[in-house]
């Protein structure tokens, strides 16, 4: 999605902005810091903070500073929290997703999760204002106002918001360039766990540019990815960056979009489509037939939805919105406030009912759903409310940060009301604020598949560049509860030191399992063997049954966990980094591993020596 100068409109005196509702409970004063999970401003962080940071700052000799608490207002209620330097704090905070001594827990609502020996476990937020209301129905105090619940008590919320009635409160979306983008740094999982937590409720996946899909996307080809979203909660939405010409191929992206299990695709068109009516006329009734095969063929049904993204600023460019009209079920105008200026992100609502009028007068009828721009981190929090206000329940934000677009951008993210439930309409915008939950509409969506867990070799304590078979095998015996890192700590480490190596070789790591299992009372065993096939592999890995595989990613060997396999990618574990898809290649340590996708040529060239397929190094569990 290209972006374009707005030509500049006659600006109005500036309206009062609305004030910020954010879902963290933050000290007056301090805002919610996505990046360190808690409480901030320029010179403090707020607790509560997790037992081993307070321990860490003991030992730093930080003495009666660690745990004094501090008085502070949140939304007019005063509770005592702790306060440290932000420096000091993201010093013992450490670099994880979560704070040192949690871990993110979907169990828990995808919040950071702390085990206390001897005590009540606990979870931190930030909570959401649905989650703070059910707080306080279940008697919480002031307690509500904290970050940080018992995780016993966290259960109790969730129930409680389980049996009041189901009210659809927004459907905002976030858009993604696409998964691998540098400084994105996460896998679809990973992204979609972290959006979860935010609240963020569709996501509009880039599948196409032009006639280039699949090829070119492989990672937004598959049921596997929408599954993900679908699992937590969040609309899969394909789109598209659209041009004239070749408009059958070009529509092929919506017909694989309701085969990979996507709620609807969205075209983008922009300058290419300025002052055109036959170009756009052809453009969407290709998409229109294209919707109509995939019904046909049983991949969707009448709730797929198709939409259209173009200016935020139509006459100017000489887009024929009439026409797209007649086609489309919603229309998303680019209205770039963050771009277009200062004064533009004063007043977003003034901008947005300008839109909306402007949509109406040239022929739009069906509902409009604003973009807002957050790329170049100039439009604050605050605006953005004032924007999502006025945009209603159906707005949605580009970009997920990656690339050109800045961390920072995350933090900006954290502080929304991803839960906002009153809206102020402007003028124009009838119709713009009805909702449809398509997840409905699609059937329940499907339960999280237990997910291998991942360890990267290189926070190893032993050995950290030699340790990828005992790391791999980690994965594997905490995947079969075989192991458990809540009672053994680090799972490759423990199996390091219980076999005083790093158990390099089929029958080495083969025992290894065995001996686990049988110690844990398990049945399963590793059938590990030198000749396996890649038949074999493409089954187990197809049916999402987890294997070991040996081969040559580096110099010297490397080994990994296999955990899936769509026709065309391997998706992996690789406990090293992601790979260069060389032979005898090289990793990039600063990325990842976990679910890495590796195309199936260079994946079965470095694991097969023989060139038939039949001398893998495989582990298969059983």
């Amino acid at each position: 999605m290209s972006l374009r100068n707005l030509l500049l409109l006659p600006l109005l005196a500036l309206g009062a902005l609305g004030s910020m509702q954010a879902d963290a409970l933050c000290p007056d004063g301090s805002s919610f810091d996505a990046g360190l999970d808690f409480c901030a401003n320029e010179v403090d962080v707020f607790g509560p903070f997790t037992g081993q940071m307070v321990e860490g700052c003991v030992s730093y000799g930080g003495g009666s500073a660690c745990t004094n608490s501090y008085t502070y207002p949140v939304q007019g209620t005063n509770i005592q929290v702790l306060r440290w330097s932000r420096s000091f704090a993201q010093n013992l905070r450490g670099n994880g997703d979560c704070p040192a001594g949690s871990v993110r827990s979907a169990t828990y609502g995808n919040h950071c999760y702390e085990e206390v020996a001897g005590a009540e476990n606990n979870i931190y937020g930030n909570f959401s204002q649905a989650e703070v209301s059910a707080c306080q129905s279940l008697s919480g105090g002031t307690a509500c106002f904290t970050n940080r619940w018992s995780a016993g008590f966290y259960l109790s919320v969730k129930e409680e918001m389980n049996q009041q009635p189901g009210v659809l409160t927004n459907k905002f979306g976030a858009w993604l360039w696409y998964i691998d983008e540098q400084g994105v740094n996460r896998t679809h999982a990973q992204l979609a766990d972290e959006l979860a937590a935010l609240g963020v409720k569709r996501i509009f996946i880039k599948i196409a540019d032009g006639t280039q899909n699949c090829n070119l996307f492989a990672d937004a080809c598959s049921s596997t990815t929408t599954d993900i979203y679908k699992s937590r909660g969040i609309e899969p939405w394909a789109w598209a960056y659209n041009y004239p010409n070749n408009y059958s191929a070009q529509a092929d992206a919506l017909y694989y979009a309701a085969q990979y299990g996507y709620v609807g695709f969205v075209s983008d068109v922009e300058v290419e489509f300025n002052n055109t009516t036959t170009a756009l006329h052809s453009l969407f009734q290709a998409f229109t037939d294209a919707r109509i095969d995939a019904q046909n063929n049983g991949y969707t049904d009448s709730s797929f939805a198709i939409g259209a993204t173009t200016w935020g600023n139509p006459a100017d460019q000489g887009m024929n919105v009439g026409i797209i009209d007649q086609y489309v079920d919603f229309h998303m105008p680019q209205t770039y406030v963050e771009v277009w200026g200062g004064s533009y992100m004063a007043d977003p609502a003034y901008w947005i009912e300008v839109g909306d009028c402007e949509y109406r007068q040239l022929g739009a009828q069906k509902p409009i759903w604003h973009i807002v721009s957050t790329e170049y981190n100039q439009i604050t929090p605050a605006q953005i409310e004032a924007f999502m206000s006025a945009a209603g329940p159906n707005a949605s934000i580009w970009r997920v940060p990656g690339g050109s677009v800045p961390q920072a951008v995350w933090s900006d993210w954290g502080n929304l009301d991803w839960e906002r439930v009153s809206f102020t309409p402007g003028n124009c915008s009838a119709g713009n604020n009805d909702l449809t939950d398509r997840l409905d509409d699609a059937g329940d969506p499907p339960p999280p598949q237990v997910s291998v867990p991942y360890w990267n070799q290189l926070d190893n304590y032993y050995d950290p560049y030699g340790t990828c078979s005992v790391t791999s095998l980690a994965m594997i015996t905490d995947y079969f509860g075989i192991t458990d890192p809540g009672e053994v700590g680090r799972t490759p480490d423990y199996i390091y030191e219980r076999f005083n190596g790093v158990l390099q070789t089929v029958s080495a790591l083969k025992s290894g399992f065995n001996t686990l299992a049988q110690e844990a009372g398990s049945a399963i065993r590793n059938v590990g063997k030198e000749n396996g096939t890649i038949a074999e592999l493409r089954a187990l890995a197809s049916q999402g049954t987890p294997t070991i595989v040996h081969g040559w990613f580096t110099q010297p060997g490397h080994i990994m966990v296999v955990t899936g396999f769509d026709g065309e990618y391997y998706t992996v574990n690789d406990p090293f980094g992601k790979w260069n898809l060389q032979k005898w290649g090289s990793y990039d340590t600063s990325v990842s591993g976990e679910g890495q996708r590796y195309p199936k040529d260079a994946f079965e060239y470095a694991i097969n020596d023989n060139g038939t397929g039949d001398d893998l190094w495989i582990h298969i569990f059983e």
